[in-house]
Order: structure tokens, then sequence, then C-alpha cells
């Protein structure tokens, strides 16, 4: 079972977000440890019941790992919010934020303080496993015990190749993700992977977005409050006059 539209969206502002946490704790992290943390944030939430990210997990070489994860870093780092910078004292790389991933983030302040148990999760992952050595956390992942049916008892690291070691879809969650319907329109946005620049504006008092698609020559206007109202123009004051005729027209 895929993920839906909402599911996705969310999963890649949440890994927006825990590369932020891991910032400010002054953790660096690779892609395998990236793999881990998350895979750590989303098996204690599943385990209170609460929805966070979506990833369905399957044993690999180095321990539980998610292809839809690696998919979604892969388009966050194509669009600028992410940036791999090698190791400066030898191989390897680290993943972090970038300056136009924060702006995303600042988007949704208030998403975030509405889901603090979540935001929670990440900083107590973060808080207890970001500064172990990738060796450690390995182990301490290697060493928990299976919870799907079939494999309860056995320890991860037992498990065969590609055996399923988290699988969202098998919780009911009781506390799940409040966004509204606007976050959600923004996110469409600020997410696609073929937006190429996005910057906020207030138009007759609402929010708006203004954006470039990768290839358009056109600037496109979002409001997110009000569904459906949206238009575009050549240059940012045309854009600009026809995003207030279109508030105009859509509250008539």
């Amino acid at each position: 079972m895929g993920r839906t539209l909402r599911e996705e969206l969310i999963d890649k502002l949440f890994l927006l977000k825990l590369l932020q946490l891991l910032r400010n704790m002054d953790v660096k992290t690779g892609l395998t440890k990236l793999q881990k943390l998350v895979f750590l944030a989303e098996r204690t939430a599943l385990s209170e019941k609460t929805e966070c990210f979506h990833y369905t997990y399957v044993r690999a070489k180095h321990g539980p790992y998610s292809v839809a994860l690696e998919r979604d870093r892969t388009i966050l780092v194509t669009q600028g919010y992410v940036e791999i910078v090698p190791h400066r004292e030898g191989p390897g790389e680290f993943v972090q934020l970038s300056e136009s991933g924060e702006d995303v983030l600042k988007l949704f302040d208030q998403l975030f303080e509405r889901n603090e148990i979540q935001v929670r999760v990440l900083e107590n992952v973060v808080r207890e496993f970001g500064k172990k050595a990738l060796r450690d956390l390995l182990k301490d992942v290697y060493d928990l015990h299976a919870q799907l049916k079939g494999y309860e008892g056995k320890k991860i690291a037992d498990l065969p190749m590609r055996t399923p070691v988290l699988i969202p879809y098998k919780t009911r969650f009781e506390e799940k993700i409040k966004v509204t319907d606007a976050e959600l329109e923004v996110m469409k946005v600020v997410l696609d992977p073929e937006t190429e620049e996005f910057w906020p504006k207030k138009v007759k008092g609402r929010e708006a977005i203004f954006y470039k698609v990768r290839g358009s020559r056109y600037i496109s206007v979002v409001i997110p409050s009000l569904p459906g109202c949206m238009t575009h123009g050549l240059t940012e004051e045309e854009a600009l006059n026809n995003a207030e005729e279109a508030i105009e027209l859509y509250l008539e």
C-alpha cells in the first residue's frame, strides 16, 4: 500500500524538521544514520499510536532501510532544501538542512506548534541517539526486537534480508497529525519537485505563495486560505494584480 499525497508531503516536511533539530543540537548525520534516526522516530511514534512518518522499512545490509525515505531525501536535495556536504576530515558525506529548507519550515511554525507530540518524539530521538557513533547506533537498532506478526521476539539482526520490519499501515493512529487544508495547499507548492523557487507575500491581507515552476516563464500564485484560488503572470507585478482580482472574484 503506497502513501497518499498527504502522507508524502508530511513525510518530507517532518524530514526537514528532523534535520533542523539535528543541526540545532550540533549533530552531524550521514545517509545511513539518517535512515536509522527516522526509523527510531517512526517506531517510537507507532508504539504510541501517534502519526508521524509513513515509511515502510525492510531489513537491509545496514539494518532497517526505506526506499521511499531515500527517494524523498533525493528530491529535497534536488530542490535545494537539503545539502550533501563532504566530510572535512575523511571520506563520507553529511546530510544537512539548507537555508532554503529553513525558509520552508518557517511557513509551518503553527503546524509544528500544533503537533508538539510529534516534534517531541523527534527531539527525544535526536537527544538519545543523535551523537552516537554509527557503529553503536547500528548495534542499538539491530538489537531491537521485531514487532510484526510472525517475527515477534526475533532481533532485527536475525531477520532474513528484505524482511519487512516496520509497516505504518498496520497501526490505527489515535493521535493524528493536525494539518489544515491551507497548510496542505502550501505544501503542495513548496514541496513539489517542479517548483524552482517560491516566496510568500501578502495580497489583500491574505497569505499568498508566489512561485516559479521549472521551465515556465510565468510566476504562479496560490491563495491557500481560498481553496482553488490561483493565477499567474509574466512578471511579479502582473501576477500580483491578477491575484488581487482573483481574490475579489472568489469572494464575490
